[in-house]
């Protein structure tokens, strides 16, 4: 029987490096890596491993198309924050986001091989606290899922809007959630801008659980397109975050909390962004799971494969 493939855009960043993780030995499947830069170690050494390396740049719809040829699935992301830490505003980054997802969407489109389309999005702050709270980040995003379905019918009866949650390993290389020791006393704190209870829905293992999502998406198209689903087994507190990362790596952690303010006074325009999501996350679940949403037992996700948040924290241990 011929192979299927699926086209993975960010080949080389860590959601396009998890799907590739795990499709790369999925039976029936082949692997399409898009990636603006093939001669890039990361993108050297995919093509080494027998991977296609393709390149395509998201803000050239016509090579999106020809990188888009002949498959049958392909899994979409694009990435806000490259934009801001780049120099652009929350609103620049956002504007650019967008383009990029609308570019990928028209491009999947006009894919007459595609049978499923995989976009990595987010929960609108603005649509849901009704406009009392905006988080770029989060909302121009999700504002590609609304123009998929309203301009794109077609495609967003194949589109499958899988949801991620909270990385773990931020706390291993984000500063701006990283423990840090205090030399007076020998502890570690995390500061943040919320609550020690509120909770926040957690991604996992990236390096690994995108790609699990992603074939099980794939082999539950009749209940998953259309749908959106988060990827994530686990909602912990930032408490109990800290409590297990103390018991992964022995130091005693303790959680302190700012005002948003402050936090954007030690960690600019990166650290608001990141303390509006927090704060959405104290007004409401955004990531409910609705009648919208196909749930991870029901595309028959296995817990025991999943590489959960103490599991990361494990696997992260060396970077404490």
């Amino acid at each position: 029987m011929a192979l299927k493939t699926i086209a993975v855009t960010g080949a080389t960043g860590s959601q396009g490096g998890g799907v590739i993780n795990i499709m790369k030995n999925v039976p029936g499947w082949q692997i399409r890596a898009i990636t603006r830069n093939p001669s890039s170690k990361s993108a050297v050494k995919l093509s080494e491993s027998g991977i296609e390396v393709v390149r395509a740049d998201f803000d050239d719809e016509s090579s999106l198309v020809k990188a888009f040829d002949g498959v049958h699935a392909i899994f979409a992301v694009t990435n806000w924050w490259e934009y801001l830490f780049s120099g652009k505003s929350q609103d620049e980054a956002g504007e650019i986001e967008h383009q990029q997802g609308m570019n990928l969407a028209r491009a999947a489109a006009k894919t007459s091989s595609l049978e499923h389309y995989i976009w990595s999005s987010l929960p609108s702050a603005e649509t849901i606290t009704k406009g009392k709270l905006k988080v770029p980040h989060m909302d121009y995003k999700a504002n590609v899922d609304v123009r998929i379905k309203a301009e794109l019918p077609e495609l967003a009866a194949k589109t499958t809007y899988l949801l991620f949650g909270y990385y773990p390993a931020n706390m291993a290389f984000l500063p701006m959630v990283k423990p840090v020791e205090l030399p007076s006393s020998g502890q570690f704190v995390q500061i943040v801008p919320t609550k020690p209870e509120a909770k926040v829905l957690n991604a996992g293992d990236v390096g690994v659980n995108p790609g699990i999502w992603v074939r099980q998406i794939l082999a539950h198209g009749d209940i998953s397109r259309g749908k959106n689903v988060n990827l994530a087994l686990e909602k912990l507190t930032f408490q109990e975050m800290i409590d297990i990362w103390s018991e992964v790596t022995g130091k005693k952690g303790a959680i302190m909390t700012c005002s948003l303010e402050d936090y954007r006074k030690v960690w600019g325009v990166g650290g608001y962004e990141f303390g509006l999501q927090l704060k959405f996350g104290e007004m409401c679940d955004p990531w409910e799971e609705t009648e919208d949403f196909v749930t991870a037992e029901a595309l028959g996700i296995d817990p025991d494969e999943v590489v959960g948040f103490k599991g990361t924290i494990e696997g992260l241990k060396s970077f404490f």
